[in-house]
């Protein structure tokens, strides 16, 4: 190849020490700006009331790791309900430095940190290095994964899982030695703890060593199915392996030796019946609140009504997973219309109903407000980059294996924007891979598949935005805004979001009972009965104003109905504070 000479007086050509370094430079200079972006919004985080007052799964969680963290029994049927290793890593750091909400955070930075790492490894490991500094640039600046940092739920840890699963797959695809298929099987495992449905990662793992760099090999020679079975094997055996502790833990509990959640069924039934028309989040009228422990009473005491008799933690996902699935039965058209309707959620700009929302959020935090809401910008380059690089690259079914995941989830579970979070590193990568394209083929012999996938990204993008406009948006819970002011305590401040929210919203029970409590706290008792009242016939079921009216009547001396509030709570939920409330106002003390 001719060399062309430098002209006098001009730069000297870069040598590769020095590519090099201006390389390391770029890689350091974006990932010190993803950790910094998401500092800054960890210290707009730790004043906000939305940290004072955690969502359902998040309080789940966190009583999760307190159980572990205290020595007490982690493997009761409410805390073998939901995926468990969220829980244990909780745990683990809450025996580690106590309940620190902080350090968790600060740990889901790094973590997340880490993330944009995993993505620019990706790209070199495609031979994209600058798209994977792109894709780490543009995962470092979308909003969800700076707002995820900040939340006690496991988010941040399942988009680091897939996307250094992703790494593991690429890496694992050249490697000659068999026993590494045994070690990534075991991490395939590992992720299945965290989220239940990555068990769908055991059949992207079983066809993985079709991809592997000796696949081709074998199949020369005749032995291209025994290559296969074998690296295949190994991947099985891994995930059974890092399975084991969690079947052995539910085996101990409640008989079962499935190493998944007794949660299905509920989940299923919960999306999938005569009640819930849309196949929205929906939670029945023998369940008083839209969280874990709530929704597995619940549905646990209704079924004991119905046999007329206790059943075990699985037989109770049993029976309403046979439920959901005679419902699914009876009406196939209707769901596969739900299924349909879902997916075009996941494709829509707007914001789906989620433990954290986006618009709450921004108010608070300065670093969100000031980035845009990624839905259609990223679906858009992210989709189009992908299949650009189906186009060029054989190995393009990894990239895309946590984006169908992500979309699978949305489309036959929940319709929530978390969801659709886990396919981000990978869009956000594919996005820098189309940027590169672009910016690469736009003066060249490649000038009309430029143009072929930019007007893709340009009707994604429009798909995106329509279905967006379409989609009602999800209203702001002034009611946890006002708990997290009380929590806080700043009562004032809720007091103000309380009174205004119950003149706007006058059947909104959970403000009252927010109001209802400021009350209690300037010891304005007979407002905060009144305020309690009214939370309670708007929603009876409420074992927190029960419980808060028991206190106000102890404080106005009347314990005949202070006793009555309290047995109703009590009956609701058999709470430790429920029952000594009770206890002490039976004692006459």
């Amino acid at each position: 190849m001719p060399v062309r000479e430098t002209p006098p007086g001009a730069a000297a050509a870069e040598t590769p020490s020095t590519a090099e370094s201006l390389s390391r430079i770029a890689v350091f200079g974006v990932l010190a700006l993803v950790f910094l972006v998401r500092l800054a919004h960890l210290s707009s985080a730790m004043v906000s009331p939305l940290t004072y007052q955690l969502g359902p799964d998040e309080d789940y969680y966190r009583r999760f790791g307190l159980a572990i963290a205290l020595g007490q029994d982690p493997n009761s049927p409410e805390f073998t309900f939901m995926d468990p290793a969220y829980g244990y890593i909780l745990g683990a750091i809450f025996k580690a430095v106590g309940p620190n909400l902080f350090v968790v955070y600060l740990l889901q930075v790094l973590l997340d940190t880490a993330t944009a790492y995993g993505i620019l490894k990706i790209g070199r490991l495609l031979g994209r290095p600058r798209a994977g500094l792109l894709g780490a640039l543009l995962y470092g600046l979308t909003s969800t994964a700076v707002m995820f940092c900040t939340t006690l739920l496991k988010e941040v840890w399942v988009t680091a899982f897939l996307t250094w699963w992703v790494v593991g797959a690429l890496t694992l695809i050249r490697s000659p030695r068999r026993w590494t298929w045994l070690l990534f099987g075991i991490y395939s495992g590992v992720g299945i703890g965290l989220r239940s449905t990555l068990l769908l990662l055991g059949v992207a793992g079983v066809l993985l060593p079709l991809w592997s760099d000796q696949q081709a090999a074998a199949r020369e020679v005749g032995a291209g199915t025994r290559h296969w079975a074998a690296r295949a094997a190994l991947v099985v055996c891994g995930i059974v392996v890092a399975l084991l502790p969690w079947s052995l833990r539910n085996h101990a509990a409640y008989g079962s030796l499935s190493p998944l959640p007794h949660n299905g069924g509920i989940i299923l039934h919960q999306i999938y019946n005569e009640q819930n028309p849309r196949a929205e989040i929906w939670v029945p009228p023998f369940v008083s609140y839209l969280h874990p422990s709530e929704i597995w009473r619940g549905y646990a005491a209704e079924v004991d009504r119905r046999a007329g008799y206790q059943l075990s933690p699985s037989e109770v996902d049993h029976y309403w997973q046979q439920e959901a699935l005679t419902y699914i039965d009876a009406h196939p058209e209707k769901v596969l219309g739900d299924v349909l309707r879902k997916s075009l959620g996941w494709l829509s700009n707007a914001e789906l109903a989620n433990n954290r929302s986006d618009v709450e959020e921004r108010m608070f935090s300065p670093v969100l407000a000031a980035l845009p809401a990624p839905a259609a910008w990223l679906l858009a380059m992210g989709l189009a980059g992908l299949a650009w690089l189906a186009r060029e690259e054989r190995r393009w079914p990894i990239i895309a294996v946590p984006i169908a995941l992500a979309w699978l989830t949305m489309a036959v579970f929940f319709a929530e924007s978390r969801f659709r979070f886990h396919a981000t590193p990978m869009l956000a990568l594919c996005a820098g891979i189309w940027i590169d394209q672009v910016v690469r083929h736009a003066n060249s012999v490649g000038r009309r598949q430029t143009t072929l996938f930019v007007g893709l990204a340009a009707v994604i993008a429009m798909l995106s935005l329509l279905l967006g406009s379409r989609t009602p948006p999800v209203p702001v819970q002034w009611d946890r805004i006002a708990w997290g002011y009380i929590n806080m305590g700043k009562i004032p401040a809720a007091q103000a979001v309380a009174e205004r929210v119950s003149k706007e919203q006058p059947n909104n029970a959970p403000i009252f009972e927010a109001l209802g409590y400021t009350a209690v706290a300037q010891q304005h008792y007979d407002d905060a009965a009144h305020a309690l009242q009214h939370a309670i016939e708007l929603r009876p079921g409420s074992h927190v104003a029960h419980y808060n009216l028991a206190r106000v009547y102890l404080a106005l001396s009347d314990r005949a109905r202070a006793a009555e509030e309290a047995g109703i709570a009590v009956n609701l939920n058999p709470s430790p504070d429920y029952q000594a409330l009770l206890n002490q106002i039976e004692a006459g003390s």
